[in-house]
């Protein structure tokens, strides 16, 4: 046999081990972040210096590019940005915090917007049109008369805080 006709045993094997860990370990696909993290560490591999090493070997390979005078590929420099030491988060990661702090933003916006809002709503008064009737109750109109009441301190606990406010 030739060399071209002898079989790959590292590719056989290579081939053959993959397959095997696909059917211990399931589909790399649904392994998510921290199970890969702790994949890694129970084989004695930090993955933080593991990300490191990546980093520098793609960091070579477009600094390589760079010197050819090539355009570095897209893919690179995602790899890159991804693997930069320090960073922690994956990219779908810094998506969904930098949706939750738009998110947050935007919540605190109209939280401050909220007394001037509440400054737009008009007065309240009310009307004690009920005590000429005849048909109320006793109970209801006491009822009525707390009603009153607790609006009415509402109201002016209200202007007192938009008072103290305005001072500050």
């Amino acid at each position: 046999m030739t060399e071209r006709e002898k079989p790959d045993l590292f590719a056989t094997r290579a081939n053959r081990l993959a397959l095997l860990a696909d059917r211990i370990l399931g589909d790399p696909k649904e392994i998510d972040a921290a199970e890969a993290e702790e994949l890694l560490q129970s084989a004695n591999i930090d993955p933080q210096e593991l990300k490191a090493l990546f980093h520098r070997r793609f960091d070579a390979l477009a600094k390589e590019y760079a010197a050819k005078g090539e355009r570095v590929p897209p893919l690179l420099k995602q790899a890159l940005a991804d693997f930069r030491p320090g960073v922690s988060h994956s990219r779908t990661e810094r998506e969904l915090l930098r949706e939750a702090q738009t998110a947050v933003r935007r919540l605190l916006k109209q939280a401050k917007q909220l007394p001037q809002l509440l400054a737009k709503i008009p007065n309240l008064s009310l009307a004690a049109a009920y005590r000429s009737r005849k048909e109320l109750s006793e109970l209801d109109k006491k009822l009525l008369d707390e009603v009153a009441q607790r609006l009415e301190s509402r109201k002016k606990n209200g202007k007192r805080g938009e008072r103290s406010r305005g001072g500050a």
